[in-house]
């Protein structure tokens, strides 16, 4: 296959409205955290040429949030200064709205948060215990927890934790080019699997659409307004210049939301804070995610450490939310048709897991498939979600689900994630 590249231009379609300049350079030049990711690397035609996929997913993913901003804004053109001008004034307003209407439900806000994740990811009551808070302020999201850039181990230290364990390496050359091989691989997986993780999540931000009544009780206008809000802040990823979203983000302007698990209780604890009801909801939906994926990381603890730092950071971040949507809706493809049906959503968990927990050599071959759309992708696909069927239905899944109300551990849970592959011990 010819390893030169299909140039292929952002494609803004009919539209006028224009992403920033430096952002769309930065994707045609291939200078993005995801740019050379062995995922993306693919022959999407069949003409024997890799395509500059990324480009594709940027098209798409901006032209999707242009239509979500007219259609909440009821704006026809958005593009030029004055167009701007008045989203910002919209953005304001909705804003000051919003948070009016919050702060006199913010309990019964975060309640709904959290079954609402639940219901949609088919979880049950006892695999994760929440602590969802709606930042009734106006003030930053604490920021101190997050990477803000990213940390690369010493070289001393990527021979030690991915280097040759055995006799395998013929000289300490060879054992040296592996291990920092190995340990690019792992971090290109962990760099798709939080685009596939912010992606899913960043659905959590449109949730709201299915608590209308709930919402209308509260207001009947809040159901416009978050979609007035969110989409609007979808596209200001866009329109305003990488580098000054890059800088704000360093400094923790701008920042709406965060989450943490906590693995120290039983069972663990999705610490989320969001400054608006769709944030809350998406922070919630990352956490749950983060567990779940947890499989992609190396089992050792501290190997695991290292992908992290290098590729868990804020910048880094803010690439997954531009680009990690359509590459979620590019992996959901791939589903079989019934795992979408209401009695089989649960299956997708174990399936995230299952994929996240294969080797990198074979995650990427999974992963290509899939980016492309193959009916080999597919394949794949259905044969992991008929193992995994099959694996459930050789034991009692109900029983294995509920918890003994005499027994002290949360077996209900340790066999949750024990079906998804996690161990906790």
């Amino acid at each position: 296959m010819s390893k030169r590249i299909n140039e292929a231009p952002i494609d803004y379609g009919t539209g006028r409205e224009r992403m920033a300049s430096d952002i769309q350079k930065k994707i045609e030049d291939k200078d993005t955290p995801l740019s050379d990711n062995p995922a993306l690397d693919i022959d999407i035609d069949g003409d024997g040429v890799i395509s500059s996929f990324e480009e594709k997913i940027a098209s798409k993913r901006f032209q999707d949030v242009v239509n979500k901003v007219k259609e909440y804004t009821g704006l026809t053109d958005i593009s030029g200064q004055s167009s701007l001008m008045q989203l910002q004034r919209m953005l304001a307003q909705a804003v000051n709205k919003v948070k009016s209407i919050e702060n006199e439900n913010v309990e019964y806000l975060q309640n709904l948060a959290v079954d609402l994740v639940k219901k949609e990811m088919s979880l049950p009551d006892d695999a994760f215990q929440f602590d969802a808070k709606l930042n009734t302020g106006m003030g930053q999201v604490d920021t101190s927890k997050m990477n803000k850039q990213s940390s690369e181990p010493e070289d001393e230290d990527v021979i030690k934790q991915f280097g040759v364990k055995s006799d395998e390496a013929e000289d300490d050359l060879d054992d040296f080019m592996a291990a920092f091989e190995t340990f690019d691989m792992e971090k290109a997986k962990r760099r798709f699997i939080n685009s596939l993780i912010q992606g899913a999540s960043k659905k959590g931000h449109y949730m709201f659409a299915l608590v209308e009544d709930e919402l209308n009780r509260l207001d009947p206008s809040l159901l416009n307004l978050y979609g007035v809000l969110m989409s609007i802040a979808d596209l200001m990823y866009w329109i305003v210049p990488d580098e000054v979203t890059q800088m704000m983000s360093g400094s923790g302007e701008g920042i709406q939301g965060s989450e943490e698990v906590d693995d120290t209780t039983d069972p663990p604890t999705i610490k989320a804070v969001g400054l608006f009801f769709p944030i809350l909801i998406h922070e919630l939906l990352k956490g749950v995610y983060e567990v779940i994926g947890t499989q992609g990381l190396p089992d050792d603890p501290k190997s695991a450490e290292m992908v992290m730092a290098s590729q868990d950071t804020l910048p880094y971040e803010i690439w997954d939310l531009r680009l990690g949507p359509v590459i979620w809706e590019k992996f959901i493809e791939s589903y079989p048709d019934d795992l979408f049906e209401d009695d089989l959503r649960e299956i997708q968990n174990y399936l995230f897991s299952r994929f996240s927990s294969l080797t990198t050599s074979e995650f990427f071959e999974v992963a290509k498939e899939i980016m492309k759309g193959s009916e080999k992708g597919k394949k794949i696909v259905k044969r992991m979600v008929d193992e995994i069927n099959e694996e459930l239905r050789q034991y009692d899944y109900e029983d294995a689900m509920s918890s003994s109300d005499d027994e002290e551990d949360n077996e209900g849970f340790k066999d949750f994630l024990g079906g998804l592959g996690i161990d906790l011990s």
